[in-house]
């Protein structure tokens, strides 16, 4: 009970006038909270190989600019050049042997005016011929086939961006679909670590300040 009574009469005291009436007003008052953010890029895209082989070329260290598409490395496989070597030795064996079946229904379509030999003979040759070139058109479609796989070994960036990280160096034995790069892309943004507690205070679109001892700058959630 003392102890209450010498805070009333402090009370009193420090009033300049017993009885004055004071005017109240609400404001606002910013609470500031300390959280931990990390800046993070927007995307983490990686530069997979397409084809395996041995990683001959590497165009990309980390920290790098990269436009879309760039070339970040080369991988070489030498089993598709002895597919290319095996397909041309078929297609100029299967040429020398169209360039006979060809003489051989040139002499034949000769004879045939002399009605030397039946029609149902040059019809043979004439489908000897069609059969070599159809021969032929499959050889080279699978030519083209490996030449696009060789093609593919270069690893091209996926989107413009800066090298985060590159997992491989030359020499390296890789298998298709593997990461080669990684490029960090589509901008920055700070990811802040809030407490759970002051979640239902923030919303999407919210004003925030990001400040340091030498600038403030403007932020939205």
């Amino acid at each position: 009970m003392p102890r209450l009574l010498l805070m009333l009469t402090a009370l009193i005291l420090a009033a300049p006038t017993f009885g004055q009436t004071m005017d109240v007003t609400l404001q606002s008052v910013t609470e500031w909270k300390m959280v931990f953010g990390q800046v993070e890029t927007r995307n983490r895209l990686p530069a997979r190989a397409r084809i395996g082989g041995t990683v001959v070329d590497l165009f990309v260290t980390e920290g790098d600019l990269v436009a879309a598409g760039a070339r970040v490395a080369r991988i070489e496989d030498g089993k598709l050049d002895f597919q290319i070597d095996a397909l041309d030795a078929r297609l100029t064996a299967l040429e020398s042997r169209l360039s006979t079946a060809r003489s051989e229904l040139a002499r034949g379509e000769a004879l045939m005016e002399r009605e030397v030999i039946t029609s149902r003979r040059l019809e043979e040759l004439q489908t000897a011929v069609s059969v070599i070139e159809g021969e032929i058109s499959n050889i080279q479609a699978e030519r083209l086939i490996v030449e696009q796989q060789i093609t593919e070994g270069a690893v091209l960036a996926p989107d413009a961006g800066i090298v985060l990280a590159v997992h491989i160096s030359r020499g390296s034995v890789v298998t298709p679909g593997e990461a080669i790069a990684v490029i960090a892309s589509g901008g920055v943004f700070l990811r802040l670590a809030v407490p759970e507690r002051h979640a239902t205070d923030l919303a999407q679109g919210d004003r925030i300040e990001i400040g340091t001892d030498r600038a403030v700058r403007d932020g939205t959630l």
